[in-house]
């Protein structure tokens, strides 16, 4: 770890590692632990790094929540990095710290990614655009759905030839069990206030009327989707609503399609930074 200040080593603990930490990152804030000077790390970064690995959510889950803060002091040490969930909530408070942070002059986005909430994807993309400072994405394996979103609001997007880039699109599908129950002999006994207000009971067979319903808003969904990928990749609507059809394309052909905007990985979004900031870019964990 090589955070600059305590102030930054609060952003970062604070998003990724979970309420536990975010205590102790608050007392070093407060100045109950030595500075960063003091106690031997690099006093200096400029580049913040911000993973944004597994499912994209709005709130972290309260289980997960629960196994952070009940952890034993003698339970052996877990990655500061999450790779279950990248939690919108999260992200935004460390992004609105870090901009005003004279020292941090630049956001290194790190996906790896398949999606997760429509919301949550929004949400994320919306800080990084409103971060202010030069932004770079690096695809890994997979920057898919709202995985793409966030890569897409960077100033720029890398990904490696093999990863997997887009799936733009919505989708409600879930698991219906109407037919198991009526074989085990289960009945399924309406009582809610409205027509549609039970729609997505797995207990009870769709009705057309609310699948109707349920693809208008996939619709205006995904039309907003398109939307906003086409603003931040500066490309024209009909082009992005042709490749928006939930399907994912490798590193090459998201190049050609104006996905993303290079083939490369984070040597070579740092030293797109280095070009954009004017300094050697040191990254903040």
């Amino acid at each position: 770890m090589n955070p600059p200040h305590s102030h930054l080593l609060l952003i970062v603990v604070g998003a990724f590692v979970g309420a536990g930490a975010a205590s102790t990152a608050a007392l070093w804030f407060a100045g109950f632990f030595p500075s960063a000077e003091l106690s031997g790390l690099a006093p200096y970064c400029n580049v913040l790094r911000l993973p944004v690995y597994g499912t994209i959510v709005t709130v972290r889950p309260q289980s997960e929540s629960q196994d952070q803060m009940s952890a034993p002091d003698d339970a052996e040490p877990t990655s500061a990095w999450d790779t279950t969930f990248a939690v919108s909530s999260e992200i935004e408070d460390s992004l609105r710290m870090a901009s005003a942070d004279p020292n941090v002059k630049a956001l290194l986005v790190d996906v790896d990614s398949g999606g997760g909430g429509a919301v949550a994807g929004i949400e994320i993309a919306a800080a990084i655009k409103k971060f202010g400072k030069p932004s770079a994405a690096i695809i890994h394996e997979m920057g898919a759905s709202s995985g793409y979103l966030v890569a897409a609001a960077a100033d720029t997007v890398f990904a490696s030839e093999a990863s997997s880039v887009g799936s733009i699109g919505t989708t409600y599908s879930y698991v219906s069990q109407y037919e198991k129950n009526k074989k085990e002999g289960y009945t399924f006994e309406s009582l809610s206030s409205g027509p549609y207000k039970d729609m997505f009971s797995a207990d009870k067979p769709l009705t057309d009327d609310e699948r109707a319903l349920i693809m208008r808003d996939i619709k205006v969904d995904r039309d907003n989707f398109v939307k906003r990928v086409a603003e931040y990749r500066d490309q024209p609507v009909e082009k992005i609503d042709a490749l928006a059809d939930g399907s994912t394309m490798l590193g090459q052909q998201a190049l050609e399609s104006g996905l993303i905007d290079s083939l490369g990985g984070t040597e070579e979004a740092l030293a797109y930074l280095e070009q954009a900031i004017g300094e050697p870019p040191v990254l903040c964990y």
